[in-house]
């Protein structure tokens, strides 16, 4: 058998295209937002000793010297513990009850609610469930209202008979048919205390303005501070959009010590400082790219969408990733790590880019419209409407037809629902 006859070969060439790691770091930079990329930057200072780094601020005071400057520095907070503790040590004597109180405190969680029962704890304290009791109960008549509570139902009705403009059978309907109000089951409600609608509706909207979590005000803020990356403003009828210089990191090459370095005519040591320099060179580079990238692109979204800022309604137009990859010749995937986590700064407020990014709505007019502005229009349909007969979402569908804009009923529940708007029967209002 001749197996040359019956062996083919063959000769396949494929193109592989390796990404250097320079270019993987500017993939990588582009797509940080300003928090991540100064903890990467300051990564790169701790890898690199000739890095250094600084920050651009905004405002310098007067004397150019901001040591004095304490502001930075965050009040601290009084803890639920602390709060009711001295209330307790200020109001009850120091009796075996106040011992009691005191171990109630410990079991509050975050919310100001106690995560034991009457029986568990008890057993715990070796105190009797009449005691404990009673020490629970001195322990909801301090602030805030509604402490100590054992769940939601209590910790409203603790709230409801502390403040004199509550309606008269208010604490009665929490006590005794909650799940029905909270479900708004309002018709069993009214026939059950003889009262009308106008009485239930009154107090659905006096327990919505209750606290449902008394201890949730002493929590720790954690505030994080958004720094805009673009600011746009309008001067003389024109757009003016520029990159937001403060809180920029700004790095350099400390020269000297690699001077001092070089020096030394030791080969390796000369190697790893022309290394590092080459390192600080490539981080730059792409360090510039990033911001060149992020203004381009801000720039091309602003300019698609000049009515957002010079419109009182701010509309949004249709704008995919598409249309700007095409416009500015860039990869859609470029265009997405841009707008991740980017900032604009407007004269109606702060945005993140990617909210000037919708979708084209079906419309029967000539000028498109986007998903956005549907959203907004179903927004004020709801405000404008007869809140005794809200209107359903086949009859908001009606009323957008009129309009030449093609839309389901699915389509609206789902805007709704992310506009946070309420179902028809949740709206509906009988005062």
């Amino acid at each position: 058998m001749n197996l040359s006859q019956n062996q083919n070969l063959t000769q396949t060439q494929t193109q592989k295209q390796t990404l250097s790691q320079t270019m993987l770091q500017g993939i990588h930079i582009l797509q940080l937002g300003n928090l991540e990329l100064h903890d990467y930057l300051n990564q790169k200072v701790l890898d690199n000793p000739f890095l250094q780094m600084k920050v651009r601020e905004s405002r310098v005071s007067r004397s150019g010297s901001q040591a004095n400057d304490l502001s930075w520095i965050p009040d601290r907070k009084q803890s639920l513990y602390e709060y009711i503790t001295e209330q307790v040590m200020l109001t009850y004597r120091d009796t075996y009850l106040r011992t009691l109180i005191v171990w109630w405190i410990n079991q509050l969680n975050d919310k100001g609610y106690v995560i034991k029962s009457i029986e568990e704890a008890a057993a715990e304290t070796m105190a009797t469930p009449i005691q404990m009791m009673d020490a629970l109960t001195l322990l909801q008549q301090l602030d805030p209202p509604g402490i100590g509570a054992r769940n939601l139902q209590e910790c409203l009705m603790l709230q409801t008979e502390r403040r004199e403009d509550a309606p008269d059978i208010a604490y009665i309907v929490l006590e005794e048919s909650f799940d029905d109000l909270i479900n708004r089951k309002w018709g069993a409600i009214s026939k059950r205390y003889a009262a009308t609608l106008e009485n239930i509706q009154s107090v659905f909207d006096f327990v919505q303005h209750l606290n449902p979590s008394p201890g949730s005000a002493f929590q720790a803020d954690e505030q994080i501070s958004i720094r805009p990356d673009i600011i746009v403003t309008i001067k003389d009828a024109q757009l003016q959009i520029n990159e937001a210089r403060y809180g920029v990191p700004i790095l350099s090459f400390n020269k000297a010590y690699a001077e001092e370095l070089e020096q030394m005519k030791d080969k390796e040591v000369v190697k790893y400082v022309r290394e590092k320099k080459k390192e600080y060179e490539s981080l730059q580079e792409n360090l510039s790219l990033r911001s060149e990238t992020i203004l381009r692109v801000s720039t091309a979204i602003v300019h698609r969408q000049v009515a957002f800022f010079f419109d009182e309604a701010h509309p949004i137009v249709p704008l995919q990733l598409t249309d700007l990859a095409e416009e500015l010749n860039l990869h859609e995937s470029t265009i997405s790590r841009a707008i991740n986590d980017t900032y604009v700064q407007t004269d109606s407020g702060l945005y993140e880019l990617k909210y000037f990014l919708s979708r084209k709505a079906k419309s029967g007019n000539e000028d498109a419209i986007s998903t956005t502005s549907v959203q907004q229009m179903i927004q004020k349909l709801i405000e404008e409407e007869d809140k005794h007969k809200p209107l359903s979402d086949q009859k908001i569908v009606d009323l957008l037809v009129q309009e030449k804009i093609d839309i389901s009923r699915r389509t609206v529940a789902k805007y709704r629902t992310e506009l946070n708007i309420p179902a028809t029967s949740k709206r509906k209002r009988f005062d």
